[in-house]
Order: C-alpha cells, then sequence, then structure tokens
C-alpha cells in the first residue's frame, strides 16, 4: 500500500490552516534582513513581510532551499514509513531550489537505496499559483488516489498555468533591478504600470497601464484573452499590500469575466522581494502547453 508524503519550498504561500489541515510539509525559504535571519512561513508571514519592506530602506536576500534542509525531509520520510515522496518546487530558472532537491535526492538514493521512490517536479512559477496545485494533489491523495493518477493532475494543471501580475509603484522594480532607474523615472513621470505575464517559467512585461485606475482593466482584458472556459475554474486573486477596494474592484471584474468563484491568496516573500507590496495578480488555468 502506498504512503504518500507531498512537500514544497515556502514559496508556494500556501496559508498554515491549509499546510496544517492536509499534512504538507514546507522547506523554508530563509530571509535576511539587517543581520537578522527569518524562514518564510515559520518566523514570518506575508502581512509582515510587506510591513517590513515598506519600512526598510534595505531590500533584503534570499536563500534557496539547501541541500541538507532538504535531505533532512527526505531522512524523517523514509524514517516514517513514506514510500512515495512528491515534491513541488518553485519555478527552476528563477531559483536553484529544484537543483537542490534533485542533489538532495541522488544523495538520499546513495544512502538508502531507491525503496522511497522521490518524485520531484518543476512547477516553473511561483507562489498560489503553483500552492494550489499542491493542494489539489494533497486532497487527491486524501481521497485514496494513486501516486501515478496524482502526479498526472500535478503536470497537467502546472502545463495549463498562467498568472497576469500588475505593479502599482516602480520603486521595489527598480532597487531590485528589475528595471533601470532611467525606466522608472519616465514610468513615473508618465504614470505608467506594468503588467506582466508570469508563463512557463517567465515574468515578462506583456503591457502597460497609463494611471492606477486603468490598471485592473488592462489586467482583466489580458485574463479574458487568455483563460480557458473560466465558467469551469476558480480564479486566484492574488494580492499585496493594497487596499481592499481594489482587490474588490478586481474580484467584481473577475465574476464578469464567468468564473463561478474567486479565492483571495497573500502574495509571499518571493515575488513581493521584486515587486514590492503594492501588487495583484490573477491566476487562472489556459491552454495546455506543449514541451
Amino acid at each position: 500500500m502506498e504512503k504518500i508524503h507531498i512537500f514544497a519550498d515556502s514559496a508556494c504561500d500556501i496559508p498554515q490552516a491549509l499546510v496544517e489541515k492536509y499534512k504538507i510539509e514546507i522547506v523554508p525559504v530563509q530571509v535576511m534582513h539587517e543581520g537578522r535571519t527569518f524562514r518564510e512561513y515559520y518566523d514570518i508571514t506575508p502581512q509582515a513581510y510587506w510591513r517590513l519592506l515598506a519600512e526598510s530602506e534595505e531590500i533584503p536576500s534570499t536563500a534557496q532551499v539547501s541541500l541538507s534542509q532538504l535531505l533532512d525531509a527526505y531522512r524523517r520520510a523514509h524514517q516514517a514509513g513514506v514510500t512515495h515522496m512528491l515534491g513541488i518546487i518553485m519555478n527552476a530558472k528563477g531559483s536553484g531550489g529544484f537543483q537542490s532537491a534533485c542533489m538532495a535526492r541522488d544523495m538520499f538514493y546513495e544512502e538508502y537505496g531507491r525503496g522511497m521512490k522521490i518524485e520531484l517536479v518543476d512547477s516553473e512559477t511561483y507562489t498560489m499559483i503553483y500552492g494550489r496545485v499542491i493542494l489539489d494533489a494533497a486532497q487527491m491523495r486524501d481521497k485514496g488516489d494513486s501516486f501515478d493518477a496524482i502526479l498526472g493532475v500535478v503536470r497537467s494543471r502546472l502545463k495549463r498555468c498562467e498568472a497576469v501580475l500588475g505593479v502599482y509603484n516602480l520603486k521595489f522594480l527598480r532597487r531590485s533591478g528589475r528595471i533601470s532607474g532611467g525606466a522608472a523615472f519616465v514610468g513615473e513621470a508618465l504614470g505608467l504600470k506594468p503588467i506582466s505575464h508570469v508563463y512557463a517559467g517567465e515574468v515578462k512585461v506583456c503591457g502597460k497601464a497609463r494611471g492606477e485606475k486603468n490598471l485592473i482593466p488592462a489586467m482583466i482584458d489580458f485574463v479574458n484573452g487568455r483563460v480557458l472556459n473560466p465558467e469551469q475554474q476558480t480564479a486566484g486573486l492574488l494580492y499585496g499590500d493594497v487596499s481592499e477596494n481594489r482587490i474588490a474592484e478586481l474580484e467584481k471584474r473577475l465574476y464578469g469575466l464567468g468564473f463561478p468563484k474567486v479565492e483571495r491568496w497573500p502574495i509571499g516573500v518571493s515575488v513581493i522581494t521584486n515587486t514590492g507590496p503594492q501588487a495583484l495578480a490573477v491566476m487562472y488555468y489556459g491552454s495546455p502547453r506543449t514541451g
């Protein structure tokens, strides 16, 4: 009989209550700021991190999950009698966490053999865009689905995951080096708000809205052109430290596109470090990617 264990790095941003409910193991990303070290998820919440960014002139640095953290997670699972272990990790193009997980797996196999199967999946994305796929996997496990069935659903859904991201303030994009100081100066002078497409391991600017009031309509137009059968899926509304009025407006417009349900999720460290707290995003399923 299969005994399945699911783990992820903390960049998946799954809220603590759901992590505990579905018994998902979270391996934390380390956050360093002004001589202090925090473990994402365990020591600092998204909301506390937004405040830290807003109040500090120093941009925190992050460290990917380490080989030793991951190897310890594999060993604990082995000791608990796990037969199948599934790890879903933040985009490998944006972090070395997935490579570390693979290296730790090889080290574990050398030490213990291959009696416990470890399957690692590069999510090719960030935050709850893959976090909700992890939740789907945990729900399937709890219903008694096989490991192969769970893995098939995970891979299929990750191939359809997309998001559009809008940022109200260019300050943090400039500070993190995502845009140049000159581009930020021009953008601020013209009131331009960048919109990015999070897709297939890339985060690419796909448009600009002029003025704050036009950012949400522009995001909705983008989603409308990409989403596949919105009436058959739940939209994810990802938010940073923005006003309830803006969140409610985005939510209302998503219902207007035909989504029967909209779920709200706070954005954590890995994305907010680069965008700043003044960010909103919509996650949805589009057409399956090939390759």
